[in-house]
């Protein structure tokens, strides 16, 4: 069987601005580093046979204080999801200049027509796809951890759960802890959304 931790980064400055971030980054708050050294604590007692984390700034910085010098790999596949011309703005501002794409977004992910270098979520979808297979995290056991972002990491659980719909069912909040199991290639969902620790 294989435990996968699934870790949303630490709160950001530009979360509390109501900003997107998508590929750009913005630094953890205080609050943030407090809540990621608050998850630390709760998972010294585990071991992990391996950390994933995303390239972000934000998310390495989260594995960081969670995990402290163990061995970590980073990837690409997992970063957030790119959201073109509307990284760095604020919710209202782009709610304004795309009503549509915005609603979308939310409420119908896979009719979202993302702006120019954006991503769409069948390629968010497409590139997790290649993370779990390369990563076999239909075959093999043990325990790992993946630090990486809200909306990457809710695609990548409806993916291991083989349910597209649970994607629009479930919001992550800011160093939230999930946990999924994985035996004779079906997953479980055990724990979503987790912030017992702050």
């Amino acid at each position: 069987m294989l435990e996968i931790y699934l870790i949303r980064h630490g709160q950001t400055k530009w979360n509390l601005e109501n900003k997107m971030q998508g590929s750009l980054n913005s630094d953890l708050t205080v609050e943030g580093v407090k809540q990621a050294v608050s998850l630390g604590k709760e998972l010294n007692k585990h071991y992990f046979d391996h950390i994933y984390s995303s390239t972000s700034p934000r998310a390495l910085e989260t594995s960081r204080l969670i995990f402290g010098d163990e061995k970590k790999t980073s990837s690409d596949l997992l970063g957030e999801i790119a959201m073109g011309a509307w990284e760095g703005k604020t919710y209202q501002e782009i709610e304004k200049l795309a009503p549509l794409e915005w609603n979308n977004f939310f409420n119908h992910p896979f009719n979202y027509f993302p702006s120019k270098d954006g991503e769409s979520f069948a390629q968010l979808e497409a590139r997790l796809k290649v993370f779990i297979k390369e990563e076999g995290l239909r075959e093999r056991s043990g325990k790992i951890a993946i630090v990486s972002h809200r909306i990457t990491i809710r695609m990548l659980i409806s993916l291991l759960l083989n349910n597209k719909e649970l994607y629009g069912e479930m919001d992550l909040s800011s160093t939230s802890l999930s946990i999924i199991e994985v035996e004779n290639k079906k997953a479980k969902l055990k724990l979503l959304n987790s912030t017992a620790h702050y």
